[in-house]
């Protein structure tokens, strides 16, 4: 006796029919079981407002700060430390992007 109570029925082009098909087949799987095995792996995208508007704060303010050392530079007067700075920041924004995406909002980064 099979543990699944409910049916729910998908709609899908020719096209995407043979894509199913296509995979489901190559993981040696029925088509239900490779679909259900796909929604298992599925992480849920969960939308964080306040966290990802502090991320485009701080990338703002990155932003700034990196953009004003880029003037410096266009006219001759950067140094050496102002460009470590630069890349610093640059790695602080994806570093924030990144922690965003692990904690379940993918469409950071």
């Amino acid at each position: 006796m099979s543990r699944q109570t409910h049916r729910t029925c998908v709609r899908m082009s020719e096209k995407e029919y043979q894509r199913l098909k296509r995979r489901s087949g190559a993981a040696r799987l029925s088509a239900n079981a490779w679909l259900m095995e796909e929604l298992a792996r599925n992480c849920p995208i969960l939308y964080r407002v306040e966290q990802t508007r502090e991320v485009i704060r701080f990338m703002d303010a990155a932003g700034r700060d990196i953009n004003a050392m880029a003037r410096n530079f266009n006219s001759g007067d950067g140094t050496a430390e102002e460009l470590r700075f630069a890349v610093e920041r640059l790695a602080q924004v994806v570093e924030r992007f990144c922690a965003l995406r692990r904690e379940g909002y993918p469409r950071a980064v």
